[in-house]
């Protein structure tokens, strides 16, 4: 599959520097009653990255975003009169992507809470790095041994020919 590149995607032409996109966040956190929230930024492996935490109705949740690749990283160019290199805008794209998928899940978890479940943080799960593994991080055996912890239904399928 060709990958496809910033310059490609969504958002690219976007004039909104990334700080400006951290505020709409957070001001959609708190409309949707979250606590405690925070941003962490910076690089590590020479990628770029922003952590978005939060507390709501009893749980922790983190989403985690990174610019896309660039086909052009060091080509410059103006976007509403500012002059970018394609590293720097796909850091604004980026802060956009984030602001769209952030008001996405929110409005999906107003009405149906289950739906922010791949995003909470799972303390007594292991992990090596020591900020705790969100469910979608984790393979489903170790999802299950952590299900009891939460109180989160669990279905299994009984297998019909032993």
């Amino acid at each position: 599959m060709k990958p496809r590149y910033a310059e490609e995607a969504n958002y690219w032409d976007t004039t909104v520097q990334s700080g400006n996109s951290q505020g709409e966040i957070i001001d959609l956190l708190n409309d949707f009653g979250a606590e405690s929230v925070m941003f962490a930024q910076g690089n590590a492996g020479g990628r770029f990255a922003w952590m978005v935490r939060f507390h709501w109705n009893g749980a922790n949740y983190r989403f985690a975003f990174t610019p896309l690749q660039c086909a052009q990283p060091d080509q410059v160019n103006s976007y509403g009169g500012k002059r970018r290199a394609h590293t720097e805008q796909a850091k604004c794209q980026m802060g956009r992507i984030a602001v769209h998928f952030v008001k996405a899940i929110l409005t999906a978890a107003e009405a149906q809470p289950g739906a922010l479940f791949g995003f909470m943080e799972l303390p007594e799960a292991a992990s090596g790095s020591g900020v705790p593994p969100v469910a979608a991080e984790l393979d489903i055996s170790t999802l299950i041994d952590a299900a009891p912890l939460f109180q989160l239904p669990v279905i299994t399928l009984e297998n019909p020919n032993p």
